[in-house]
């Protein structure tokens, strides 16, 4: 075993990448990355005691050039007698007929293939070969972007498995050197050298001038994001327990909490709970979701706040509705109530969640969760019951003036969901007489006068 096998293997055993009687899948592009990877994993199979396959995807760019890359790699298989997995993403019709960025699209299907053959050929773990300078160029990325340093991860979680980059402590040359000395060759990819992606200017520009002044400079950075994703494991854990600890759940399962409970958390963990909840969320419905930077500072900021309320419409038709001390996840509101609906005397009739009743006072009717007395005018009948409006206002018992019901539902602390879900009971001239359930006007009593001629009930159901 040479100095690299040995490398790559107490790499592998330190951070338990592989177990045992595992089947693992290796990503192989033909270039001398992938190529050394296969070789050294080939190397290793026995001390691992694992099972080998490769896959390769051709990305269909470079015409017969892209095809000749899956003939070299297939050869390579057939002389190491292992299973070749073969596959092609037509990526120049994807970005014609939806467009996009073309390495997003590449990174997409490729790994679509991947996930299919580990599902089809029962492989667990699929091996990708990022080196040492690859992590270099993703720290660069990462800070350039200010997000966090954590670098590409050793070990993630993918569809029909789990990712892991054995080679993370090699660096390119060794890869080569390794390469040439089992006498095999590689491909050579002609978009590598192409200034056209923000990479590959690291790769040509960047990274040469670190490693000019620290030939360990890459290294250094596996290293450090080791201990960073180590630390954000911890975090994460941490994380799950406050997760745990202070959410509920509405009746249709979206996840509610309170913000003095979210406020309490250290802001290290504060950070990463926001991602957490859209994770459950959207997780629910399979919706990819990319967390911009933006959403997430927005999201927090609100949730470091109690003053009043705040609704933010979230991607896919999802919603962040803050009110007081109450944080709370939905889907966006979709069935309207209709503007205007009579209520006919004598008959329940059904608004929302809430049954609504009114009649004389002499007529008996079953229990209600709410009865209260009134007298109107017949020419303001019959009532009528609606959505609020804007600039509504209603004169309210011991008051002069007219109150806005925007107004009362704050000081009544009413959430921006319930408000539009409320009934608001007008008359046949238009004048608002009570928000049934929340406040009614001068016109209802709770106990029954002789003026009264009528009776109002509400019920949910």
């Amino acid at each position: 075993m040479n100095g690299l096998e040995k490398k790559i293997r107490d790499f592998i055993h330190t951070n338990q990448l592989l177990v045992s009687g595992q089947r693992v899948l290796v990503a192989c592009s033909g270039g001398v990355d992938s190529v050394a990877l296969l070789l050294l994993l080939t190397s290793l199979r026995t001390t691992f005691q694992i099972e080998i396959a490769v896959a390769h995807v051709d990305h269909m760019l470079r015409g017969e050039q892209s095809a000749e890359d899956g003939h070299f790699v297939k050869t390579i298989c057939e002389e190491l007698s292992i299973p070749f997995f073969g596959g092609h993403v037509p990526v120049p019709d994807i970005l014609a007929e939806d467009g996009g960025n073309m390495q997003d699209v590449c990174r997409t299907g490729r790994y679509a293939f991947f996930s299919k053959v580990m599902q089809a050929e029962n492989y667990s773990v699929l091996a990708t070969a990022h080196h040492a300078e690859d992590q270099l160029e993703t720290v660069l990325m990462q800070l350039s972007r200010g997000a966090h340093p954590v670098g590409i991860l050793a070990e993630r979680e993918m569809k029909g498995g789990t990712v892991i980059r054995p080679l993370l402590p090699a660096m390119k040359k060794e890869l080569k050197d390794y390469v040439h000395e089992n006498n095999l060759y590689f491909r050579e990819d002609p978009s590598n050298a192409s200034n056209a992606y923000l990479r590959n200017r690291l790769r040509h520009h960047v990274a040469p001038l670190l490693l000019a002044e620290n030939s360990a400079a890459a290294i250094n950075a596996v290293k450090m994001t080791m201990t960073l994703q180590n630390d954000e494991k911890l975090l994460d854990s941490l994380t799950n327990e406050q997760f745990k600890e202070i959410v509920s759940y509405t009746d249709k399962g979206f996840p509610t909490f309170s913000i003095k409970m979210f406020s309490s958390m250290h802001t290290a963990l504060q950070t990463r709970f926001i991602p957490l909840v859209l994770k459950y969320i959207y997780n629910r419905e399979i919706i990819p979701l990319e967390y911009s930077a933006s959403l997430l500072n927005t999201l927090h900021q609100q949730l470091l706040s109690d003053r009043g309320n705040v609704t933010i419409d979230l991607p896919g038709g999802y919603r962040f509705k803050r009110e007081y001390d109450r944080v709370t996840f939905l889907k966006t509101f979709e069935n309207e109530l209709n503007p205007m609906t009579m209520l006919p005397m004598g008959e329940w009739t059904k608004w929302g969640q809430t049954l609504l009743y009114w009649n004389s006072v002499d007529e008996d009717v079953e229990s209600a969760s709410e009865s209260w007395y009134f007298n109107i005018p017949d020419s303001d009948l019959p009532l009528y019951v609606r959505s609020r409006h804007d600039g509504d206002r209603i004169l309210l018992p011991g008051m002069t003036q007219p109150k806005r019901l925007s107004r009362l539902f704050i000081d009544e602390k009413i959430g921006a969901d319930k408000r539009r879900e409320l009934p608001v009971l007008i008359t046949a001239k238009g004048e608002i007489c009570a928000v049934p359930g929340i406040r009614y006007g001068i016109q209802f009593r709770k106990s029954h006068t002789e003026q009264d001629q009528y009776i109002f009930r509400m019920k949910e159901f």
